[in-house]
């Protein structure tokens, strides 16, 4: 194909040579007359390992020019924006050279006319593809996305100094996508990558970059903070993360990273908890540690003004235990939302087919009987019972039986496990709520 790379930074310079190398004609844009000059000659405008090469074999090969004007697109089947959205002063995401940009593409479709592919390499905020991009497109073009012009969104995973060789080995192809047609021509340029593809909406490709960077930073700061608490106890820190990472069924796995309901038991939060303590007293700053339980607190709280904006008065609760299999209710945050949602004044009927009242014992028994001194009337022996008079439903842990029932009945359901099969929540999503829970979230 003949391809544009609109900037040529990074992103753009990595992007526009890995293509070439794949065989295209690729045609670097930047309003930066050096960095024009440097890519037609096929010089890198950046340092990275293996990239000047590409660029000299691509050259040599006649596969690549460069180009300030933006009247270049005219000559191009796709066109890649790879343009900076730095921080502003503020923190926010600043969208000023995407904004120049797209505008620019826009206004030179209205003269080349319609039928160029658009790909968006540009890290941006989930939502703005669709509320800003496509609109600012058609709004210079006039053109519409999907007839005139069609436009994915495309996420970037390179990692400097190993980018190129993160370019052709991507974990998986993203194209974020408003119809499925506009994704044929961006999935067919990239279809020489070994590597899945999938067709999303544009929100859930630019979730997924973001979710992907602040994870990394995430991993980073645990493990430095470990690190710091450990080496106060004269522990070697290093020694245990190479441990750590070794049991690729919890530590570094799926495991635990699926949208639910806040953490609990008896091991995470009293965990937390005791290695927070020890690193206050000595004197060890944990700031990410010390973030869990409350955002584990807000995790519940946001469910309770869920359920009290609802207007509901009265609530099925399937499931209290802190997860299915297990009668275990310490600390269970479900064992908490029942009492707070009693608290505002909420009726709630809880149902969990495994835990009875009568065999509770020991510590068990009392920290339920502790949190919940009206447990007796709380929990009720069946999921008929439960669902009796219920305006809500709050499924914790869900079975077939109880999601079996569910899809029968036309109640407003808050999925509180993220453990639904798409089918089931789907249907259960989809069904006209009662007009007193209209609008509120699910």
């Amino acid at each position: 194909m003949r391809i544009a790379v609109l900037g040529l930074g990074y992103v753009g310079c990595v992007t526009a040579a890995c293509l070439a190398e794949a065989g295209h004609w690729v045609v670097g844009i930047d309003p930066a007359p050096e960095k024009v000059e440097a890519f037609a000659e096929g010089r890198a405008t950046v340092v990275e390992p293996g990239l000047a090469e590409l660029l000299a074999d691509a050259f040599e090969a006649g596969r690549i020019a460069a180009s300030g004007d933006i009247a270049t697109l005219d000559e191009v089947d796709v066109a890649i924006v790879c343009v900076g959205t730095p921080s502003a002063p503020d923190g926010s995401l600043g969208l000023d050279h995407v904004e120049t940009v797209v505008r620019q593409i826009g206004a030179r479709l209205r003269v080349r006319g319609p039928g160029l592919t658009l790909m968006l390499r540009s890290t941006v905020l989930p939502g703005t593809t669709e509320s800003l991009v496509i609109p600012w497109i058609e709004e210079e073009s006039g053109l519409a996305e999907g007839e005139g012009f069609s436009l994915v969104f495309c996420p970037e995973f390179l990692r400097e100094s190993s980018a190129v060789h993160d370019f052709f080995a991507p974990p998986y192809t993203v194209l974020g996508a408003r119809q499925p047609s506009s994704a044929v021509v961006p999935a067919e340029l990239l279809s020489f990558l070994e590597a899945p593809v999938h067709v999303v909406s544009p929100g859930v490709a630019e979730g997924l970059k973001y979710a992907s960077n602040a994870f990394h930073a995430v991993k980073v700061a645990f493990a430095n903070e470990m690190g710091r608490a450990l080496e106060s106890a004269a522990v070697d820190a290093r020694d245990v993360m190479r441990i750590f990472v070794q049991d690729r069924e919890l530590n570094v796995s799926a495991r635990y990273l699926r949208p639910g309901f806040a953490f609990g038991g008896s091991c995470l939060p009293k965990d937390v908890r005791a290695l927070s303590a020890f690193s206050r007293e000595r004197g060890v700053p944990m700031p990410v540690l010390d973030s869990l339980l409350p955002s584990n607190e807000a995790h519940i709280d946001r469910v309770v003004r869920m359920v009290v904006e609802s207007g509901a008065r009265s609530v099925a609760q399937l499931g209290l235990t802190f997860k299915p299999g297990t009668d275990d209710l310490r600390e269970s945050p479900f064992v908490a939302l029942t009492a707070r949602l009693a608290a505002a004044g909420i009726r709630v009927r809880a149902f969990d087919p495994i835990v009875r009242l009568e065999r509770l014992i020991g510590a068990n028994r009392a920290y339920a009987l502790a949190q919940l001194p009206g447990l007796e009337s709380i929990l009720v022996g069946s999921l008929a019972e439960c669902l009796d008079g219920a305006e809500l439903v709050l499924l914790a842990n869900p079975n077939a039986e109880i999601t079996d029932e569910l899809v029968g009945r036309p109640l407003p359901v808050i999925d509180l496990s993220g453990m639904l099969a798409p089918g089931v929540e789907r249907r259960l999503r989809d069904r006209p709520a009662p007009a007193s829970y209209a609008g509120a979230a699910w």
